[in-house]
């Protein structure tokens, strides 16, 4: 019994989707190897730990929970730095520091 040519389609154009993404992939990995090997490394250290259960142990529950503050204190830090660069950009002063001008020496 041989399948219908019905079938045979979708299974084919699924393994060259695969494979054309199979190849992409490759080519990402392999510009990154030459341009910034460091951070190919940091992902693969990155998954392996998470891949090896290390985020099951104290180790990694306090990796983790480091990992998480300094993300949000760097998140909140370039939230205020855009806050910044925009009123800037829209008033060329700070509100703040504009009245404190004004009202500072006479």
């Amino acid at each position: 019994m041989s399948p219908s040519a019905d079938t045979q389609s979708p299974v084919n154009e699924a393994l060259s989707v695969l494979e054309d993404a199979a190849s992409e992939i490759g080519s990402v990995a392999s510009r990154l190897v030459g341009e910034q090997p460091a951070l190919l490394l940091m992902g693969a250290l990155a998954a392996g730990f998470v891949v090896g259960g290390g985020l099951a142990t104290r180790i990694g529950g306090r990796i983790t929970t480091g990992t998480i503050r300094a993300t949000f204190g760097n998140l909140a830090t370039l939230v205020a730095l855009d806050l910044l660069r925009r009123a800037l950009e829209e008033g060329g002063r700070i509100r703040g520091s504009a009245e404190s001008a004004h009202t500072g020496t006479g």
